[in-house]
Parts: structure tokens; C-alpha cells; sequence
């Protein structure tokens, strides 16, 4: 393709007509013809590596300053909303040729996505899902690297959906996807946003920053129209600001679209849904009222796209488990409830949810990832305590911390009048193991952090390993009594 068509809106001169065969924003690893972003972090400079770019081959590259190379550059205002628009391009920009479904906020992304996916099919549409569990289409299935993936498999992946059918494609847009602009090239014909609460301020600052990163996705250039949660601050600012069509959606707040009567039994939940004043009854499979805002959103963005209340209810009754949210194992003496809450906000809501239904005790399990956000390690070490009636503070992802110091960091916000009941753990399997030794007739423990991830991060190396899998071969084992 050539680099002008790529570069389309840029001023690319004399060299419009050079051919380009890939696209590459990684020095290391540009080939023969590649066209090379200089993108630049925190930490890094993309401009620093041009040279090595041009010597390893790439036919042109776009920088944000002059590099005083031989190669052809191509100056533009930002590398990042360029690179994303050049991968939309190289593929013929297949998020044009289908629908496009963004969701964004802290959380409830992956589990809203899966009942939107289920609405969509219900109505006749062929979905393509791309989230934090995985990339899914048409009897393909992957393990997705990042919740979003960057634009080069963004739209790669956009590509691959468009030419095996799919119709409509539902998609998880993180905080970082929208600061680093890999979305950039694509107008969401619905956007969702679920909830904002503390996450990433390792990397965002502060939960300004955080928001405001949030804030992209509900602008004109970046969508057609959104569904709103009404009862989150956040989004009721975003209802206040956004310069698109938004739908409110909620519970406690005037809404469009909102929800009555919520019940909850072993079966899942029930509530009445009102659709702009189109009633229907609501049955989910899974627990937690949390639960009852992510079929809500759900629900508000489908109604945008022109889903009939008939297909949006089948949808939400269709879909049975998302994996690693909620998923409940029941052994002889106690039930197991697996989930990938890892933001107090996630965790308090989890504890909260099975609260309304537990008979007796519950023991949380539970850790902080490392090289992330540590604000947050003494309050969930505090909610963790507050809310349940035994702990087991243990190792999420430590990466290149030591776990003893994340757990410390834990412990620092846990009262001391609730000392005595947390225990410390660094080895999850083992904490597991502690949790289920502790764990009495009729107790819940709940194991979060991780859900459906496949791996646990140490020291740079990403070592096999799932919490469901592990938990099931525990309990096969007859180790546990």
C-alpha cells in the first residue's frame, strides 16, 4: 500500500507513492518495507530509534520531529492517532464495515460485553467479541495479551472478523487504549460506560486523569451515541458533557432505561426492566446486583442500536457464565465463588453481592498486583476485613515486587481489631488450600483477583496457572475434607 493512502490528511510530498508492505512500532522488529512510528511513553522515545528502524529496513517513518534521516519521514501532530489510523487503513478499515460496540469503565467491561454479544446474536447478528477474556469469532477463539489490543492487532483482528462474517463487533476500550489513542481511527456506533472507580494510578496519576482518559471514548469523534450509568458520579458527569446522544440508564436516578423488584436466588437474579417505557422481566443467571447495572447497560446500548425489548431480554436469559466473573463451585462442605474483582471497588461490591445470600461465614482470598497501583493495596486490605469474616491476603501478579511487601502494603489498612482473623499467605495455591482448610459447613469463599487469567506473573516469567483449574484439582484430590 502506499504510504500516502496510509498517511491519508498527512503531508507526505514526494514520498506519497513509496510502497509500504507492514507497519511497526518497535524498532527491533521492522522488516523490509515497514512504515515505523516513533511513539513516545514515559520512558522511552521512539525518535532515539529511528536510525535503527531505517537500518533494519523500514521504507518510511513517521515521527513527530525531525529525525535527519535518508529514510522518507513524514512529520505528523501525533504518532499515536497516525499509527492508529495507518493500521485501519493497511487493513481497509474493517471497523467500517460492520457494527461497532466500545464499552469502557473500571468495572463490569468483560461481563457487560458478554451479555451484549448475546443480545446481538439473539437479534441476528454475527459477533465478534474483543475483551480482556479473550478474541471471539465465529467458532474462533484466542487469549487476548491486552484488554484492548494495540492497533496493529486491532485491526488486523477487525479484518479477519469482516471477511468470516461477522456483523457486529463488541469491544472492551480500557482507560490506556483511550489515552494512547488506539481506537482512534474507529467511530463506535454505540459506546457504554459502567462505572469509575479507583484503578491504574500508577500509571494515570490520579482519578482525574483516570476519568478524563474514560471521557474520550463519549466525544463525537469517537462515537455515535452512548449508554450511560446514571448512578455513578462519573457518569453523571459524563451525561452532563458529553457532546453525543446519551441514554441514562440506573437504578437509584432518573434513567431511560432502569431496573425495579430486584430478586436473588441460587438460580441467578430477577428485576423488571424498563426500556423507555417498554417493560419486561429480566433473568440473569448470574448473582450480585452489580450484575443488575451490567444487564442494564447492556440492555441501554442495544435499545440504541434499534434491538427490540423481546430480543434484549432472550439475549440476557441466553447467556449462562462469563468466565472467571462469578463462577461458583459448590464442594460438600462449602461453595467456592471465583471472580476477577482486583479494584476495592470490585472487591466491595463482590463481598456486598454474596453478603445478601451467604447463611454463614465469608472467607475472602485475595492479593494486589505488582508494579500497579498502591493506593489502593490498604483499602481493599480494609474492605477485605470490614466486610468478611475471615481473610487469606495472598500474591495476585507480584511481577518484580516481592509478594511479602504487597501483602504488607494489604495488611497496613486492615483494623486491628481484625487482625486476628487475616492471614497471610505469598503462595496463592497454598492460601487457597488455608481458605478451604478454615472453611466450615455451609461457609463462601470467595477467590478473587484473578478470574479467568491462565497465568501468574513473577519475576518477568508468566508461569501456567488458573484459579478455577487449580481449585477443582484441589478439590478432586481429597485433600480437602
Amino acid at each position: 500500500m502506499k504510504l500516502g493512502n496510509l498517511l491519508k490528511g498527512y503531508d507526505c510530498g514526494k514520498f506519497a507513492d513509496t510502497e509500504i508492505s507492514g507497519i511497526s512500532h518497535n524498532a527491533s522488529e521492522v522488516k523490509k518495507g515497514d512504515l515505523f512510528f516513533c511513539l513516545r511513553g514515559s520512558a522511552f522515545d521512539g525518535h532515539d530509534y529511528a536510525e535503527v528502524a531505517a537500518q533494519n529496513g523500514a521504507a518510511a517513518i513517521a515521527c513527530e520531529r525531525s529525525v535527519n534521516l535518508e529514510c522518507p519521514c513524514v512529520t505528523v501532530p501525533s504518532a499515536r492517532r497516525a499509527l492508529s489510523e495507518a493500521c485501519a487503513a493497511f487493513f481497509g478499515n474493517p471497523d467500517r464495515e460492520m457494527k461497532t460496540f466500545g464499552i469502557t469503565g473500571t468495572n463490569g467491561k468483560t461481563t457487560t460485553s458478554y451479555v451484549l454479544a448475546e443480545i446481538l446474536r439473539e437479534a441476528g447478528e454475527i459477533v465478534g467479541l474483543i475483551g480482556t477474556n479473550c478474541i471471539r469469532y465465529c467458532g474462533v477463539s484466542k487469549p487476548a495479551k491486552l484488554t484492548t489490543p494495540d492497533p496493529y492487532e486491532l485491526y488486523s483482528v477487525m479484518r479477519k472478523m469482516k471477511d468470516a462474517g461477522v456483523t457486529a463487533v463488541v469491544m472492551e476500550v480500557s482507560a490506556h487504549a483511550l489515552e494512547l489513542d488506539k481506537t482512534r481511527a474507529t467511530l463506535f456506533d454505540v459506546a457504554g460506560f459502567t462505572n469509575l472507580s479507583r484503578d491504574h494510578l500508577d500509571y494515570f496519576g490520579d482519578m482525574q486523569s483516570y476519568g478524563k482518559a474514560k471521557a474520550k471514548l463519549f466525544d463525537k469523534r469517537a462515537s455515535v451515541c452512548a449508554a450511560v450509568n446514571a448512578d455513578d458520579e462519573f457518569g453523571r458527569e459524563l451525561l452532563r458533557s458529553a457532546n453525543i446522544p446519551v441514554l441514562a440508564y440506573g437504578v437509584k436516578n432518573p434513567a431511560d432505561v432502569f431496573g425495579i423488584e430486584l430478586k436473588m436466588s441460587a438460580e441467578g437474579l430477577e428485576y423488571v426492566i424498563n426500556i423507555e417505557d417498554d417493560i419486561g422481566e429480566v433473568k440473569f443467571a448470574l448473582l450480585g446486583r452489580f450484575n443488575m447495572y451490567n444487564t442494564l447497560c447492556a440492555a441501554a446500548m442495544a435499545h440504541l442500536a434499534g434491538v427490540s425489548t423481546e430480543h434484549i431480554l432472550r439475549g440476557i436469559r441466553s447467556l449462562k457464565r462469563v468466565d472467571g466473573r462469578f463462577n461458583v463451585i459448590n464442594a460438600a462442605r462449602f461453595s467456592v465463588i471465583i471472580d476477577f474483582a482486583h479494584t476495592d471497588d470490585g472487591l466491595g461490591n463482590i463481598i456486598t453481592s454474596v453478603r445478601e445470600f451467604a447463611r454463614k461465614r465469608i472467607i475472602t482470598v485475595f492479593g494486589c498486583g505488582g508494579n500497579r497501583d498502591k493506593t489502593k493495596r490498604p483499602v481493599m486490605g480494609l474492605l477485605a476485613a470490614s466486610m468478611s469474616d475471615l481473610v487469606v491476603i495472598t500474591s495476585d501478579n507480584p511481577r518484580d515486587e516481592e509478594p511479602e511487601d504487597i501483602i504488607s502494603d494489604v495488611y497496613a489498612g486492615v483494623p486491628e481489631n481484625k487482625r486476628k482473623s487475616v492471614y497471610r499467605e505469598p503462595d496463592r495455591r497454598e492460601a487457597i488450600k488455608l481458605a478451604f482448610n478454615l472453611a466450615e459447613e455451609g461457609d463462601i469463599v470467595i477467590v478473587a483477583g484473578k478470574g479467568a487469567e491462565k497465568y501468574q506473573e513473577i519475576k518477568g516469567v508468566k508461569y501456567d496457572y488458573n484459579d478455577e483449574d487449580y481449585i477443582m484439582r484441589l478439590l478432586q484430590s481429597g485433600e480437602i475434607q
